[in-house]
């Protein structure tokens, strides 16, 4: 089976009013245009174009393993993490409202457009060394004051400073103006400017400043795994990730914040920036070397002189277009033609796909 699905976009306020229109060709709507889910999730199903139908439905009530989503952000989305699967299971079975299912999310990201996110934590000298700049510079007695005691704080651990200054949601106003200001002498401190614009008096806007800025160029990938702290702060994305919604924020939202089970979860080890290795099976053809159980993912890039015809796929699978023209088919004589920012459901019982034309597809294949 191939048949083309689509979905709505979601309205969410961080969302971009522009890159979905105008990379992926939807019509603008005015307002911002975040997210469009291409899954069998409850938060919002993706339909058959032909008939309407529900994605679950067209599996025969088979929830689909994976998520796959377009997403366009203007506004830095919340510091969050995931939790894994047996602590999702045990939050969820628990009744805890934290959990909104008893499955984990691991999630990769690849960039469209330039993308940036937070990701993980910096070393404990980076942040040390942070700190000890702010003190170098002319900065206000307040800051001068909390910038000493973050620092006695990191001297016990990088938990210590990080729960301190998430339980400063009420008393932080101040202090993410002085951060700001810091943009005029050192530019480190951009982001602290401009999270605090967004996010005026957000404890958020420091814990940034201990987090890994990356800048992903079109076509790079970050993998996302449980407990890793990240924010997306711009750019429009592919997004996949296991069919989940469970969110335990830390800071730029006014959603709820419990600190305490965010501190359970979070993986306060230092990794640095490690992009997702991607491997080239063939020409016009990769798989990014993701270590989740859940999917797999491919980039595929036919041209006129080109043309895939071997893809074997394990089980059903999400494909969408981010430009071009390029069309699927597979062994039982099923074919469509996907156009930037057109997506199908490719079910897995003629397991050979081919893909021709040329433009640029993403693939998820799932594994259930």
């Amino acid at each position: 089976m191939i048949r083309k699905i689509t979905n709505q976009a979601l309205p969410y306020a961080w969302g971009s009013k522009t890159l979905i229109s105008d990379y992926l060709g939807y019509t603008e709507t005015g307002g911002p245009m975040a997210e469009i889910w291409f899954g069998t999730h409850a938060g919002s199903m993706a339909y058959a174009e032909d008939s309407g139908m529900g994605l679950l439905e067209l599996r025969g009530g088979r929830p689909l393993s994976f998520l796959m989503k377009f997403l366009a952000a203007d506004q830095a989305l919340s510091i969050q993490a995931h939790p894994n699967l047996l602590q999702a299971a045990e939050g969820f079975a628990a009744g805890n409202l934290n959990y909104k299912d008893a499955n984990h999310k691991p999630e990769a990201i690849v960039a469209v457009s330039e993308f940036e996110a937070l990701c993980g934590f910096k070393s404990d000298q980076q942040v040390r060394e942070l700190l000890e700049d702010i003190l170098s510079y002319p900065v206000t007695p307040q800051l001068r004051a909390a910038a000493e005691h973050w620092m006695q704080l990191l001297e016990q651990s990088l938990q210590r400073l990080f729960s301190h200054l998430l339980h400063s949601r009420n008393t932080f106003t101040e202090l993410g103006l002085s951060l700001a200001a810091l943009a005029d002498f050192d530019s480190r401190f951009e982001l602290a400017a401009k999270l605090n614009k967004q996010h005026p008096g957000d404890p958020g806007v420091a814990v940034a400043l201990l987090m890994n800025y990356v800048r992903l160029q079109p076509g790079q990938s970050l993998a996302l795994p449980a407990g890793n702290i990240h924010a997306y702060l711009s750019g429009l994305g592919v997004e996949v990730m296991a069919s989940s919604d469970n969110v335990l924020r830390g800071g730029l939202t006014e959603k709820h914040i419990d600190v305490d089970e965010l501190e359970r979860v979070v993986d306060f080890e230092s990794r640095g920036i490690q992009l997702v290795q991607q491997k080239e099976i063939a020409a016009g053809l990769t798989e990014f070397q993701i270590p989740f159980d859940e999917f797999v993912l491919y980039r595929i890039e036919p041209s006129g002189d080109r043309v895939h015809a071997d893809l074997q796929i394990s089980g059903d699978a999400i494909a969408v277009c981010i430009g071009g023209e390029v069309a699927i088919s597979n062994s039982q004589d099923e074919r469509e033609e996907l156009t930037r920012g057109e997506a199908v459901f490719v079910g897995n019982s003629a397991r050979l796909l081919s893909f021709s034309g040329a433009g640029t597809v993403y693939l998820a294949v799932g594994r259930d």
